[in-house]
């Protein structure tokens, strides 16, 4: 380590003045990059997994609004509670919850009462007298922020369900195998 950011392996470790004078600028800068990627990999870990959740959500609901899709079951945004027998609102993926809570309005900084806060998604549905120009269409015409169709229940899926993910390693397995049996039946000779 000593050789590592620049002080001489010759100086005794106790004698605190001269590894100061041996530390060069360009082994300071290493320390400080060293210190910072162990801070930077610490915080990124428990911040991570929502905001990878809420970016893969949102390049999601651009990409089906670029291709004019709409996302009929709010699978790029997230589901509101059913509340009664009105419809659910589906509001924008980074809002990270479909309800009225405190901080709704102003997600990431930005004004997002029209796309996170539950009963402001609600009045904002076409023909409720919102204006055609800022109304928000039902999912089955657009993508999120938008109006679940009414009557029926929307509910995120079970995550207990199978999932492509969850047998992974079995495919691969399975797969290698196939290949495996492919590639010696082709190098045996034709029985004549």
């Amino acid at each position: 380590l000593a050789q590592a950011i620049g002080l001489e392996h010759d100086q005794p470790a106790h004698n605190v003045a001269s590894m100061r004078a041996t530390f060069t600028p360009t082994a300071m800068a290493r320390v400080l990059s060293l210190v910072l990627l162990v801070a930077f990999a610490s915080t990124t870990e428990a911040v991570s997994a929502s905001r990878v959740e809420a970016v893969r959500k949102m390049i999601a609901a651009k990409s089906l609004a670029k291709n004019g899709l709409p996302d009929p079951t709010c699978a790029t945004g997230v589901i509101s509670l059913k509340d009664g027998d009105g419809p659910q609102a589906c509001c924008a993926g980074y809002c990270g919850e479909c309800s009225d809570y405190p901080t709704c309005k102003t997600v990431r900084g930005q004004n997002s009462t029209n796309a996170c806060c539950k009963s402001e998604v609600l009045k904002m549905k076409c023909g409720g007298g919102t204006p055609a120009n800022v109304c928000l269409k039902s999912c089955e015409d657009a993508v999120p922020p938008c109006v679940l169709a009414s009557g029926e229940v929307f509910t995120t899926p079970d995550p207990s369900a199978r999932t492509a993910g969850a047998d992974c390693n079995e495919a691969v397995t399975a797969w290698r195998s196939k290949a495996d049996a492919a590639v010696e039946a082709g190098s045996k000779p034709p029985a004549a």
